[in-house]
Order: structure tokens, then sequence, then C-alpha cells
């Protein structure tokens, strides 16, 4: 009968340990939405306004070693940088990243939104977003005449 007990506690304790693991793993987010919201000062009173989807967040670190950091765990689609700030396209996320007094402000919006929003900045290098996501390179006959 104790064997049979031991065996019992080992997988009590087994399905506990997947229980925390699976917790750790999805409350950390994942992207670079997560990425940032994990690794960084959280700003709500910097969100922009008229975007219920930005997220601020600050960092003591220059907008250069903050795009950095985020670029080498999570590879953007497209950069874009200038002396505002730099700008980091990903598939449905967008991570601007610009100065503020000795460190960053850290914007994380929808790609859209940041794409009409930041266009003079990025609009040679990101391309044009349209509402479902694909660059415009013609789209076909009589698209755009």
């Amino acid at each position: 009968m104790k064997p049979r007990l031991w065996f019992l506690l080992g997988g009590i304790c087994a399905v506990l340990a997947l229980v925390i693991a699976l917790v750790m793993i999805f409350s950390t987010g994942t992207g670079p939405r997560g990425y940032v919201a994990n690794h960084y000062q959280r700003a709500a009173h910097l969100d922009l306004r008229g975007d219920d989807d930005n997220r601020a967040y600050t960092s003591p670190l220059t907008p250069s070693v903050v795009s950095r950091e985020i670029t080498s765990r999570w590879q953007p689609v497209a950069q874009a940088a200038d002396t505002s700030g730099i700008y980091l396209r990903y598939k449905d996320d967008a991570v601007i990243v610009q100065p503020r007094d000795r460190g960053s402000v850290i914007h994380v919006m929808d790609v859209d939104h940041a794409y009409h929003r930041y266009h003079s900045h990025v609009g040679g290098t990101w391309g044009w977003i349209g509402t479902h996501g694909e660059s415009f390179r013609g789209r076909g006959p009589g698209a755009g005449k």
C-alpha cells in the first residue's frame, strides 16, 4: 500500500509543477508587447490619447540601448530611426522608442495606428499598411485606380 501512496504523491507533485510552469509561461506574455511589459516601467500617464491599444513605458536607458535590447529578443519586420526616435515594426504591433528626459519612453501600439501616427518618420521604410496588413504592391487590375 505504501508504494501506491508514493506514486500518488509523486503524481500530484508532477501535476502541480506542470500547472505552475504553465502559469509562469503564459503570465509573462510573448512577443514584443509582452517583452516590453515585463522589462520596462509602465507609465500610463504617457499613453497616447485616442488609442486604447497604446501602452507607454519608460526606461532610464537611451533609445538606442532600449531598441537594441528589444531587437535582440524580437527581430522586427522593419525598422526606422531618425532624431525623433526609433520605430520598430512587428507583424501586429509597433514599438516606438523616443528620448525622454535622460532616458526613453516606449510606446507599444497596433501597427496600423503607429503607421498613421508616425507616417512621416516610417513611410519610406515600413511601406503602406492596408487594413488587412498587406504591403501595397498593386493588388491586381483596377485596384487603386
